[in-house]
């Protein structure tokens, strides 16, 4: 049995060769602007149950933990835009009057609507070199609970980030 060090054939997943599939309000995909993003994660809770001198633990619920995705804002597709069209489109209005306070409200319907599906692709390559998703993560009822639309600084020539939290109620992989 050949060991990984002299298997040509074996290729880690790197943290680089991702790519990301989402485009909230059915606008156009801002795929290549992903800076970073977490792979979902999930934590199993443990309920103790005390027995004279002894402590024994059971398993409990699924939490699937949010995941933070960080963007580069550019001018076109301009993701500040985009992400402040979200809002609007989930049901938030700015509250001038008393009728567009209580006209509508955020709904999970109009939250992961507007969100669509969200992706994550692991890319690797296949035998002849060739770029291919090697594992795809994709999160049900995903919504954005928070956007952070970065800072300016005149001591600065960085890109602004616009850093978002997504949260969802379940992820699939597929290899």
């Amino acid at each position: 049995m050949p060991s990984f060090w002299s298997d040509p054939n074996f290729e880690p997943k790197r943290a680089f060769r991702f790519l990301i599939e989402f485009s909230p309000n059915r606008q156009e995909s801002l795929q290549f602007l992903a800076k970073s993003v977490d792979r979902p994660s999930f934590t199993v809770s443990s309920n103790p149950h005390a027995f004279f001198n002894h402590t024994f633990y059971y398993p409990g619920k699924v939490t699937w933990n949010t995941i933070n995705l960080t963007l580069v804002d550019a001018v076109s597709p301009n993701a500040s835009d985009v992400f402040m069209k979200y809002l609007t489109s989930i049901g938030y209005n700015n509250p001038t009057d008393l009728e567009t306070a209580i006209d509508k409200t955020i709904t999970k319907r109009t939250a992961t609507s507007a969100m669509g599906n969200f992706k994550i692709l692991e890319m690797g390559t296949d035998s002849e070199g060739n770029s291919k998703a090697k594992g795809e993560w994709s999160l049900n009822n995903a919504f954005i609970t928070e956007v952070n639309f970065g800072s300016h600084a005149y001591d600065s020539e960085e890109m602004i980030d616009i850093q978002l939290t997504i949260q969802y109620d379940w992820a699939n992989y597929k290899p």
